[in-house]
């Protein structure tokens, strides 16, 4: 069979990626229909359908970026340094970067951007055309709604966040501002965002704020999903307020540019007229390729400009916007070559210009000070340095390159660890999780040395700094001198073997594999029961795949069982937030009941309707559920309830936490299995019943809810430590327990023997054998064989049991869309 052809390739994992999100969808409305009459389901339902739409979102972008050509990114504050790289690389043979717009043939360096002035959005190089259109030449890719939302909590968590401290947020404050908004929900969605994008505006906060985040992703993320979708923009900029600490000005700034948005119809490409790159006479214009212009937003000396918003592929009407808006919502400009690249590789390769973090005085080599006045936007500053930051994310998303070159990632060392962060996250998106994904390809994260870089200009070199928090040489990242023309020569050599479409199109195929075994293997494959899955040879198995697996790692097995709890503190959040903060079902609840007629309020009743012609009994009325004793135990087994159901939730979140992989040494897989087995388990076991009787049996009448808070998290969490830590035999009878396979002779979790020799009165001193006992070998080994005995004892108690036949034909054929049986 011939091999395929790039562009067969291409084409193939489109459609596979395209079925995988049609998979996803049909799931998810699987899931809350089945979750009805299947209470395990239920409980991890909320979980499973947030992870399957942050599937949906990663085969989405996958599916596009598989269709586009490859690209390299320049990256950092030296923008001499990238133009210079940039136009030695795809120069035509006139040694000029010309492009064609309006008939004109424009030189980029010396018309468009000669002072190598900071931009605020990314340039794409190439010699692919875009839209064409005489009169609006430009064409300019723009922000999202969600996009904006992602921008004003960087400005916040980064600039603003200095004098407010998040923890201090009321959380009733936040439970009573989501009601107000659940009153607000249109009947039809309000187009600018979908739940999908709320779930990505929710990982970008994890990932940027994860401590702040641990006290909204209970109540607030929830509501905020399902909600977000139905508001009005002005609604939504309230909704998301909380994330960036109520700050007015930005919320503000969130309504203007989101009704921007809404005015150019929502489009996320539009094509624009050349005066705001160069003027009349050819030359440069203080237009979007200076980010300063933003600082006139809201001034007199905002001028206007006509864009036609690009929809389905065809140029719309004109819409007036100002220039200050256009500079804040475009995210890259496209500048097609005019003439044949200087080398070939550029032909199909596209570049893109990224501009550096800080600043917009910091990325220029002469110290240029950006525009300001009296009057400038209060926020052009901070929004810009936040819009700059997250461009490189952004498109490390959408993975638009797999090779990036840096020229001088820091100016500060302030900066140090925000670059370091968003080129590690850059290389385990697009390279790889960990090293051993890595090491099949060699590293895409190159810092490119020239003259301009700022070690040699001002004698800084922060990049060290940034290198060792990205990772190792070698796995991470590389270096590469281009001093002059013979390392340019060099350079351009070596990316023409390392840069080839079909690096990129592999490692999409490698995600694509992952979402795949991820989604049928773990998240879906739980609730389908294939013939034989309880079959003690398929437990045994699993068995030994997790045995061989964690016996390697025993050194660190502390470190899992102090995973598999939740934390003391989020527990006792959990209590306490209990009583304030109602479940996103109880939100509509009361909503549906405000609008429900009420019984017996006939003005002129007197509370009772009988027939005294009528020979039946009077029913007598309903009576309420006893006060007593709703208030005796009513709230202690709510928050058992509560607790088994977060702790649930805890384990299946374990095989996203990556540190914690690294940290163990075993595969994604391995994790995910053990933490089925133990969920299985501990519902074998009735650990949800053990929690209710030891919080009811243990409370204490008549004390406040926060004198006992610290106790009742104590008791819960000896339930489950003890869950974790013997797996459920320290209740069996010993000589019921499996042998030990380290202390021969005795079972597992034996005591250790009694000292059985009398030494006498005089003799008080124990006598110690000759090699000390490893009690701690002993329990590890009696843990893992317990952990064996486990899993087989599993069998008949699948997940799947509370699913009916039919629902589960219905998700074989979803989990066959998802991961089709190859012939």
């Amino acid at each position: 069979m011939r091999p395929l052809t790039p562009k067969q390739l291409s084409s193939r994992l489109n459609n596979q990626l395209q079925t995988v999100t049609e998979g996803v969808d049909q799931a998810i409305d699987w899931i809350e229909s089945t979750r009805q009459n299947a209470p395990r389901l239920d409980m991890e339902a909320d979980r499973l359908v947030v992870k399957l739409r942050r599937h949906r979102n990663k085969a989405k972008h996958l599916a596009d970026v598989s269709l586009k050509d490859i690209a390299i990114g320049f990256f950092g504050l030296s923008q001499a340094g990238k133009s210079y790289l940039i136009s030695s690389l795809a120069c035509g043979e006139n040694g000029k970067l010309e492009t064609s717009l309006e008939g004109q043939q424009i030189d980029f360096l010396a018309q468009i951007n000669p002072a190598h002035q900071t931009t605020a959005l990314v340039t794409r190089f190439s010699r692919q055309a875009g839209v064409k259109n005489k009169s609006f030449p430009v064409q300019l890719l723009l922000l999202s709604e969600v996009n904006i939302g992602k921008i004003m909590a960087h400005a916040f968590l980064h600039d603003l966040n200095q004098e407010t401290s998040f923890e201090e947020l009321d959380e009733h404050h936040i439970a009573e501002h989501l009601k107000t908004l659940l009153r607000h929900r249109q009947p039809e969605p309000v187009e600018g965002m979908t739940r999908d994008e709320v779930v990505e505006l929710w990982d970008y906060l994890a990932r940027h704020d994860a401590k702040r985040q641990k006290q909204l992703e209970t109540h607030y993320w929830p509501v905020a999903v399902e909600l977000a979708p139905y508001l009005s923009i002005d609604d939504r900029a309230r909704l998301f307020s909380v994330l960036w600490g109520d700050f007015k000005t930005l919320t503000d700034a969130y309504r203007h540019f989101g009704h921007t948005l809404q005015h150019l119809s929502g489009t996320g490409k539009v094509l624009a007229p050349l005066r705001i790159l160069v003027d009349e006479n050819q030359q440069p214009a203080n237009g979007i390729i200076n980010g300063a212009t933003l600082t006139r937003l809201n001034t007199p000396s905002d001028p206007d400009v006509l864009v036609r918003p690009v929809i389905n592929g065809r140029a719309g009407k004109t819409v007036e916007l100002s220039l200050a808006e256009l500079t804040m919502l475009a995210v890259e400009l496209l500048i097609p070559l005019h003439s044949a690249t200087r080398e070939s590789l550029f032909e199909q390769v596209d570049i893109l210009d990224f501009p550096g973090f800080g600043d917009i005085g910091e990325s220029t080599d002469d110290a240029q000070t950006a525009e300001t006045s009296n009057s400038s936007h209060s926020l052009a500053q901070t929004l810009l340095r936040a819009k700059r930051a997250y461009l490189l994310e952004r498109y490390t998303d959408n993975q638009e390159m797999n090779v990036l070159m840096v020229c001088t990632a820091a100016g500060k060392r302030e900066d140090i660890k925000t670059v370091g962060k968003a080129l590690d996250y850059w290389v385990r998106q697009t390279q790889g999780e960990n090293a051993q994904i890595r090491s099949r390809r060699k590293p895409g994260l190159i810092w490119a040395v020239t003259k301009f870089d700022r070690r040699i200009t001002h004698g800084q070199n922060h990049d060290a700094a940034v290198q060792r928090y990205v990772g190792n040489p070698g796995d991470a990242w590389g270096t590469m001198l281009a001093m002059d023309k013979r390392g340019v020569t060099r350079m351009a050599a070596w990316l023409g073997t390392e840069v080839h479409r079909e690096v990129k199109l592999g490692r999409i195929s490698e995600q694509l594999s992952e979402i795949q075994r991820e989604l049928s293997d773990n998240l879906l494959g739980n609730w389908y029961h294939p013939a034989g899955a309880d079959d003690p040879a398929e437990k045994q198995r699993i068995a030994e795949t997790l045995l061989k697996s964690l016996q390697t790692r025993t050194g660190v097995h502390g470190e899992l069982l102090e995973r598999l709890l939740p934390s003391r503190d989020e527990l006792r959040r959990l209590y306490l937030k209990q009583q304030d903060q109602p479940e996103y079902g109880s939100y509509h609840a009361e909503i549906e009941e405000a609008g429900a007629p009420a019984a017996n309020l006939d003005p002129f009743g007197v509370g009772i309707d009988i027939d005294l012609f009528a020979d039946d009994p009077i029913e007598p009325e309903p009576q309420p559920p006893s006060r007593v004793q709703a208030l005796d135990h009513g709230y202690e087994v709510g928050y058992a309830h509560h607790v088994y159901r977060y702790w649930i939730n805890h384990l299946r979140s374990l095989p996203d936490n990556g540190p914690l992989i690294e940290l163990l040494g075993v595969t994604k897989a391995t994790i995910e299995m053990l933490v089925e087995e133990l969920i299985t388990a501990s519902i074998r076991l009735n650990i949800e019943d053990a929690l209710v009787g030891m919080l009811v049996d243990s409370e204490q009448l008549g004390v406040h809810r926060e004198s006992k808070a610290d106790r009742q998290v104590s008791r819960v969490l000896t339930v489950l430590g003890d869950f974790v830590a013997w797996l459920g035999f320290q209740q069996m009878a010993e000589e019921l327990r499996p042998a030990s396979r380290i202390n021969r002779g005795h079972k597992i979790f034996a005591k250790p023997e009694k000292q059985a020799v009398n030494f006498g009165a005089s003799q008080r001193l124990t006598k110690l054998a000759l090699t000390p006992t490893n009690n701690t070998a002993f329990y590890i080994y009696d843990w893992l064989v317990g952990l064996n005995e486990t899993i087989i004892q599993n069998a008949g108690y699948s997940a799947a049991r509370e699913v009916s036949a039919e629902q589960r034909e219905q998700l074989a054929a979803i989990l066959a869309l998802i991961k089709p049986v190859e012939k």
